[in-house]
């Protein structure tokens, strides 16, 4: 998810550099760094960047990083 100018607020740590844009990195499961992995809750909501505020909480993709991959296609499997 690519940062806006001003989103400076945002840990070094959490992000990364594609072809000179900077954005928030991700987990190897696709989840962002920013959660918390017992908690699943943001550690940086109160200074998340705008893409993180825009982002369509509770879509499919946000389902998918938060159940999991393997718990939804076993989800899925079940239904």
């Amino acid at each position: 998810m690519e940062l806006v100018v001003g989103d400076r607020l945002v840990p070094e740590e959490f992000v990364v550099e594609h072809s000179g844009i900077r954005c928030m990195d991700q987990q190897g499961d696709g989840a962002c760094v920013a959660l918390d992995a017992a908690t699943r809750l943001c550690t940086i909501y109160e200074r998340r960047p705008q893409v993180c505020r825009d982002f369509d909480r509770g879509s499919s993709v946000c389902r998918t990083v938060l159940v999991g991959r393997a718990g939804l296609h076993a989800l899925v499997a079940i239904a």
